[in-house]
């Protein structure tokens, strides 16, 4: 199968830091691509709520590499069809960076509960099924139609053990894109974690793909966590992972790019320079796929289109109670029932559980640090994550850290905690956020000094005998947008 797209090379995708190594010097980076949602502002008060600031297009614009754009947080593995306004926004950004394809994951990240949708703070697997893979393609389809260029979706992590009665993870994969007619992302680093955490190994993973679909392929790094291998994008691709990729290039006729993946908390970790050396590594590996084909070799199955269905797939599950029963456990909702029984018996529920509080809470700590210090200054870090524990259990994940912070902070209202000074950082806390999104400043009232109170707090003490009276501080906006999703769960 040929694809008319052009041929990129070696790209990573971006976060705002990695400036310094993206000269138009820069050798190692061909192209960037782009996690819309991680940029887009979100104000729902606007006609089009989902929008990319006029700075952020023009900064994107004035760096020298081509765009790719890859979609975070709307996956399409089951029932949820992204909403129109997304879409939207989605296309715009398409069309603003001139990307010739974009990609989003086979993964579930919203399910639904007496009609009201929920956003599930993790890429969830989907239901492994035929009934599953016939959702998802229509999924995919419906989403695909709507866009201006080419789709290709993600192979993602799976840290459920393997069920029976289902497809296994090469073959959900391969049936479904045969069916919705898109491209493959083969992100090679979440199917070795797969297989490093008990699921389908890697060569046999592969050998069920129709691997003429796959055009671009995702590099990234992890770690060992509670038993698990993680899909973390922590830094240097695992050895075993570039080896595999050096054996698999030269078997893809349409791959047209490699993504090099890191979360922009890892980057001061790992360094730049670093960074820069990963991506020489992979450009060698890039400029070496048009070697010998016949010097690896991985069997092919029969596409899973072409093969007699398999007689021992349960069938008698929904995707969507699928969808509802895992998402209402990984995020501490109230269910029971035999689906929700023996999901609960796997160990990956609670690991899943563990990594969506972490992910909640560093969205929260990281975007309202002020408030969250003062609390840890007057009582300590057991007591922040008391309330942290409490809201998260109480609430359902948000697509976005303002929507998760506002949350949040409408808690401790209510919650009321005695803490000095706590009713003036919640105001200047709600209006920080406000003006970030509405990119206008905002005007807030405080009963202290509010110079003299937030220096204090940002110097980690409460100074003794602040001045009370009635003031005013205007917050301005900031220059770079802190919106995003609130999970940045593994892609």
């Amino acid at each position: 199968m040929d694809f008319p797209l052009p041929e990129l090379g070696v790209g990573i995708v971006y976060v705002p830091g990695l400036e310094p190594i993206l000269e138009p010097t820069s050798t190692c980076i061909d192209f960037l691509e782009i996690e819309p949602q991680t940029l887009w502002q979100f104000h729902s008060g606007r006609k089009t709520s989902h929008f990319l600031p006029d700075y952020t297009l023009r900064h994107l614009r004035a760096l020298p590499q081509r765009k790719l754009i890859h979609s975070v947080g709307n996956g399409l593995g089951g029932t949820y069809q992204p909403d129109t306004t997304f879409i939207s926004a989605l296309i715009d950004t398409i069309q603003a960076l001139d990307a010739p394809w974009a990609s989003e994951h086979l993964s579930v990240t919203q399910f639904k509960d007496r009609q009201k949708v929920y956003h599930t703070g993790f890429m969830l697997p989907p239901l492994q099924t035929y009934a599953g893979v016939k959702v998802a393609a229509e999924t995919i389809r419906n989403f695909s139609r709507q866009l201006p260029v080419p789709l290709a979706i993600e192979t993602g992590v799976n840290y459920l053990q393997p069920r029976s009665g289902e497809l296994s993870d090469g073959e959900f994969v391969a049936a479904t894109v045969e069916a919705a007619d898109c491209g493959i992302l083969l992100d090679l680093h979440n199917i070795w974690t797969n297989q490093q955490n008990g699921r389908q190994p890697v060569k046999e993973f592969l050998a069920c793909l129709p691997l003429d679909r796959v055009w671009e392929v995702h590099l990234g790094g992890g770690f060992e966590h509670e038993g698990y291998w993680l899909d973390a994008h922590s830094g240097a691709v695992p050895e075993a992972v570039l080896s595999l990729t050096e054996q698999i290039l030269p078997l893809l006729p349409n791959i047209k790019a490699i993504t090099y993946e890191i979360f922009s908390s890892y980057i001061p970790l790992f360094g730049l320079d670093a960074i820069h050396s990963q991506l020489q590594e992979i450009q060698s590996l890039w400029q070496k796929r048009h070697s010998d084909r016949q010097k690896y070799h991985f069997k092919q199955t029969l596409h899973q289109s072409e093969m007699t269905p398999r007689q021992d797939i349960d069938n008698s599950l929904e995707p969507d109670e699928w969808e509802t029963t895992l998402g209402e456990l990984v995020t501490n909702g109230n269910i029971s029932g035999r689906l929700a029984d023996k999901l609960s018996e796997d160990p990956g529920i609670k690991l899943m559980q563990k990594l969506i509080w972490k992910f909640r809470a560093g969205a929260i700590v990281k975007n309202i640090g002020t408030l969250t210090r003062l609390i840890m200054i007057h009582s300590n870090s057991t007591t922040l994550e008391q309330f942290l524990d409490e809201y998260i259990k109480k609430t359902k994940p948000q697509t976005y850290a303002s929507d998760e912070c506002n949350g949040f902070l409408t808690f401790l209202v209510k919650k009321a905690p005695a803490i000095p000074y706590l009713q003036d950082i919640l105001r200047y806390e709600q209006a920080t956020i406000e003006a970030q999104l509405s990119q206008e400043p905002q005007l807030i009232q405080f009963s202290y000094d509010p110079r003299t109170l937030l220096e204090g707090i940002l110097n980690g003490s409460l100074p003794d005998n602040i001045e009370q009276g009635s003031y005013e501080l205007e917050i301005p906006p900031v220059s770079m947008a802190m919106d995003g999703p609130s999970q940045v769960g593994m892609s």
